[in-house]
């Protein structure tokens, strides 16, 4: 797992990301344990709070299963859910460009658009 300090995405979103993109990829099945969230952190060099932060998230999001005592686990149906979900987000994604390109917008500018849309959503989930 590479994580960028310097890029505007929190480091607890790039964990989370990296971690649906391994399922999807078929590099971690379900029923496979994630390592520790004190592992994970000593690894990529991070607070293990951040680590717990991403786990939460993808626990939320029906990826992967807490077993208290036991481990972090990738759920059953994580795979089918990451694909899903990334298929809903481009289905929105072609829908907004559809709508602005039909609105006269160019495609510069509704790029401009998505990016400043995207830093202020990163800067919220930051806070």
């Amino acid at each position: 797992m590479r994580i960028d300090p310097k890029s505007s995405v929190p480091i607890f979103q790039q964990i989370a990301d990296q971690t649906r993109s391994s399922i999807r990829r078929g590099v971690l099945r379900p029923g496979e344990i994630l390592p520790s969230l004190r592992a994970l952190a000593v690894e990529i060099q991070v607070n293990p709070n951040t680590v717990q932060r991403a786990y939460e998230l993808l626990e939320r999001e029906g990826v992967v299963q807490s077993r208290k005592g036991v481990g972090v686990f990738v759920s059953e149906q994580a795979s089918g859910q990451a694909q899903a979900s990334e298929l809903s987000v481009t289905r929105n994604f072609e829908k907004a460009i559809r709508s602005s390109l039909e609105n006269g917008l160019p495609p510069e500018r509704i790029r401009t658009l998505f990016e400043a849309a995207m830093h202020n959503e990163l800067r919220k989930a930051q806070s």
